[in-house]
Order: structure tokens, then C-alpha cells, then sequence
């Protein structure tokens, strides 16, 4: 009677496990037609349930190209080509910061009201304390110093131009510009960017990069993300230059509860897969 016992539950096992399978790959099929190319695994447990009733898993609120930042603002290094020597592709960073804003995926402002390097350069140390010194302070300091600040990503550096999302759910347009090369740069105007109301809710995620495809919106819900819309002709023509256009990706309200990570590049599931945005 045992035995038959467990040969049943082998079986029931079983085929749990072809179902999953194959709800995950239809979950590829569709993200894979709604413009991804399937690449390789996203292997960080920290960000994984270890069943259906596990509650305790951390949640992404960035990925960035070398960290990543949970809900609570805690900050993982990340390798993607290859895993570091626990065969993880993330790892808690050596830093008790915790990020409260990011800036351009460089800067961060920390809930103790300091500014941080994410990452070093010039011989400075990643996370350390960004001096009054450095060049960029004042204006750091002039888009990130307000408490409703979320994200801040530089649109075009020639004219000081800035996108700020605050937690108002609204994403803002901050210029920056100093009277001459002696004065410092001050706060010259403020207006809406991209309004929620146009994106059914508040928005919670964005990032800026011209006409390209790795801009994004996005809600709790929702993600509107740029498309090319000539496809056709640009790819086949070397005078026809590609169209784009921000159009809402029904994939993503579909399958949201699928996803745990994207970033306007790369996308992760919940079954460890990561893709790369291609159209």
C-alpha cells in the first residue's frame, strides 16, 4: 500500500511539474512576441520564492546594469555574464546605505540625507560619501535634496535638462543652468513630463533615453515603452532612418505577476529566465 502510495504521489509530482513547464514556456512564447530575445538565467535566491506560500522573498525596485536596489533600498552587486564564486548572478553589497533616490544609476541619496557614489571612478571607492568638492555637488544637490524625490535621469546634459520622478507618481522636467561659468547653477523651471493621468496610475518606474528602446514607463500595472513602428523599412534601408513610438505593452499587464525585475534592457520572470529587449 505504500508503494502504491508513492508511485501516485510521484506521479502527481509529475505532472505538476510538466504543467509548470509548460505554463513557463508559454510565458516565453508570449514575452518572446512581444519584441524579447530569450537570453540566459537570473540566478539570485534572495529575490525568489522558495514555494507558493513564501512571503518573506525580497522584491526588486531597481535593476541597474552592475546593482540592484530592493523595496527597502538595500543594495546587491550583480554579474551577468558570469556568476560570483557562490554561483549566484547577484550579492549583497559590503554597505549598510540604504537608497532612498537614485540618480543616472551612478548617485544615490541614502536615508541618512547623504550622497553616495554607486559606483567608483577615479580611483574613488564604490558607496563612498560624495565630498562638497566634486564638481556635480550642487546640482546632486538641487535634484535630489527634496524628500519626495524617487529617480532622477539626465534627458540632455547639454541644456541642463532633467526627468525627476517624485512620489507623487508624476515625472518632472528640472532645467539646471548657471548665469556663466562663475555661478553656480540654480533651479530655472519645473513642469510635468509625463502626467499619470495619461498612464492610468501612478508611475513608479521610468527611464529616459531619447528615441530608443530602452525608454519605458511604468505603473503598477501598465508599461508603456518605446516601439519602433517602421521596422520594415529601417531594417531593410540604410537611408530610412527608424520611427519610434511609446505604446503600451500588453504582455506586461498580462503577465505582471510573472515578472519581478525589468529595466527597459533586460527582463526577468519568476522561473529565473531573463530576456533582452529587441524590438
Amino acid at each position: 500500500m505504500k508503494k502504491r502510495f508513492e508511485i501516485k504521489f510521484g506521479v502527481v509530482v509529475l505532472l505538476i511539474l510538466v504543467f509548470c513547464t509548460a505554463c513557463n514556456g508559454n510565458v516565453t512564447r508570449d514575452i518572446r512576441h512581444a519584441g524579447f530575445n530569450v537570453g540566459g538565467n537570473f540566478i539570485c535566491d534572495d529575490f525568489y520564492p522558495k514555494n507558493k506560500e513564501d512571503t518573506s522573498y525580497k522584491r526588486i525596485r531597481y535593476f541597474l546594469g552592475n546593482n540592484l536596489i530592493t523595496q527597502e533600498g538595500n543594495i546587491y552587486e550583480l554579474s551577468l555574464s558570469q556568476p560570483f564564486t557562490g554561483g549566484q548572478n547577484c550579492r549583497k553589497a559590503d554597505t549598510d546605505i540604504a537608497v532612498k533616490a537614485i540618480f543616472d544609476n551612478e548617485i544615490i541619496k541614502a536615508t541618512d540625507g547623504k550622497y553616495y557614489y554607486l559606483q567608483g571612478k577615479n580611483n574613488v571607492p564604490w558607496y563612498s560619501e560624495i565630498p562638497a568638492t566634486d564638481n556635480s555637488y550642487m546640482v546632486y544637490d538641487i535634484l535630489l535634496r527634496d524628500d519626495d524625490i524617487v529617480k532622477v535621469t539626465t534627458a540632455d546634459s547639454s541644456i541642463g535638462l532633467f526627468f525627476v520622478l517624485k512620489m507623487d507618481g508624476n515625472v518632472y522636467a528640472y532645467r539646471i543652468m548657471a548665469a556663466d561659468r562663475y555661478s553656480p547653477p540654480q533651479l530655472v523651471s519645473v513642469q510635468i513630463a509625463y502626467d499619470k493621468t495619461a498612464y492610468g496610475g501612478s508611475i513608479v518606474d521610468f527611464n529616459y533615453s531619447g528615441a530608443s528602446l530602452a525608454t519605458f514607463i511604468r505603473t503598477d500595472d501598465k508599461l508603456f515603452r518605446m516601439r519602433i513602428i517602421n521596422s520594415d523599412k529601417c531594417s531593410k534601408y540604410a537611408d530610412v532612418g527608424c520611427q519610434f513610438e511609446m505604446q503600451e505593452d500588453s504582455m506586461y499587464e498580462k503577465y505582471k505577476e510573472r515578472i519581478i525585475a525589468y529595466n527597459g534592457v533586460n527582463l526577468v520572470t519568476d522561473y529565473k529566465q531573463m530576456f533582452t529587449v529587441a524590438s
